[in-house]
C-alpha cells in the first residue's frame, strides 16, 4: 500500500510545555481501524514512546472508517516532562492499519530538548 513520509525542520521543545502535532493527509486506501505510534530516534535506535491517544481513529478526529483520497488531520498534544534529558532526537510518528500492519503514515520531526 502507498503512504506518506515526511521530514520537516528541527523543532525546540522546552521542558514543561504541552505541543500539538496536526498532520494532514489522504489515505491511498479505505482503512477501518488505525493505531498510532511514537518513537524516538536516538542514535539510530527506536525507542517507543507512550502516546495520550494510541487509536489512530480517534486522534484522526474520530472519523473511522475512512475513504481512500478522504482529507484527514491526525492530531495529538504530547507534554515535554521537566525530567526529560535536554538533547536532539527524531520523533518518528507513524499510523498503521491495526491486524495488517500497513504504514500508512510516517512523518520524522527533528526535535532539541532544551531547559
Amino acid at each position: 500500500k502507498q503512504w506518506y513520509q515526511r521530514r520537516v525542520a528541527i523543532t525546540a521543545g522546552k521542558k514543561g510545555n504541552t505541543y500539538q502535532i496536526n498532520i494532514s493527509f489522504k489515505p491511498a486506501s479505505d482503512l477501518k481501524e488505525l493505531k498510532a505510534s511514537l518513537a524516538g530516534v536516538i542514535a539510530g535506535i527506536p525507542i517507543p514512546f507512550p502516546l495520550p491517544v494510541s487509536d489512530g481513529c480517534v486522534a484522526c478526529g474520530d472519523t473511522c472508517p475512512i475513504a481512500a483520497g478522504a482529507d484527514v488531520t491526525f492530531s495529538e498534544a504530547l507534554k515535554v516532562e521537566p525530567s526529560y534529558p535536554a538533547l536532539r532526537l527524531v520523533s518518528r510518528w507513524k499510523l498503521q492499519t491495526v491486524g495488517e500492519d500497513d504504514q500508512v503514515l510516517c512523518v520524522e520531526i527533528p526535535v532539541a530538548i532544551i531547559s
